[in-house]
């Protein structure tokens, strides 16, 4: 009998669970949580008051003041995180508009160019940018997952608050479940463009 087999088990669950309390107890955790109460202090704002276009204003004050905040803590890494904004802008631009033309949303924007509002190309420029300055110099699995997660999860419900204040309308078959994993991917793609391409 193999009694090394039982050690085995134990140290491998140990090990997972001491990786898993050690990022819970980082910074980074910090600093994501942070964040997060963040979004549900928006998500509390969008929901029980009806601004109607001034939600866009307010998403675009929120996004050009961590943009401040992350630019005063990390000055070195202005230049490249503008190019991240920049990419973002683009990438959500072709997305949004390609979802429009495919008739699956639309938005209702006092300025926009085609779908996608002005104040929203800004949020992704300087959001971008933010969050490029936010994010470890050091590639974090653990932290990068749950960015991601975290990220996806409110741009969904914040398109939910956009729609209940009359903002936002999905079409055909496009719901908040498919927004989700669209933001998921979006994430993943600029974790990607963050380490791989803009990491200086």
């Amino acid at each position: 009998m193999d009694c090394a087999a039982p050690k085995r088990k134990v140290f491998n669950v140990t090990l997972k669970i001491s990786i898993m309390d050690g990022y819970f107890g980082s910074y980074d955790f910090r600093r994501l949580s942070v964040l997060t109460a963040y979004f549900i202090f928006l998500g509390i704002i969008l929901y029980f008051f009806q601004l109607g276009q001034l939600s866009w204003y307010v998403l675009l004050v929120s996004a050009i003041g961590w943009f401040a905040i992350e630019m005063r803590a990390n000055p070195k890494h202005l230049g490249s995180a503008i190019k991240l904004g920049i990419f973002l802008l683009v990438f959500d631009f072709i997305i949004e508009n390609s979802g429009w033309i495919s008739g699956l949303w639309h938005t209702i924007s006092q300025f926009h160019v085609g779908v996608v509002p002005i104040q929203v190309m800004l949020v992704a420029l300087f959001g971008g940018a933010a969050w490029a300055m936010y994010m470890p110099k050091k590639f974090n699995l653990d932290n990068s997952i749950a960015n991601c997660i975290v990220f996806a999860l409110f741009g969904a419900l914040g398109e939910w608050l956009l729609i209940r204040q009359g903002l936002f309308v999905y079409s055909l078959w496009w719901n908040s479940i498919l927004a989700f994993f669209a933001y998921l991917i979006t994430w993943i793609v600029l974790t990607f463009v963050r380490y791989r391409v803009f990491n200086k």
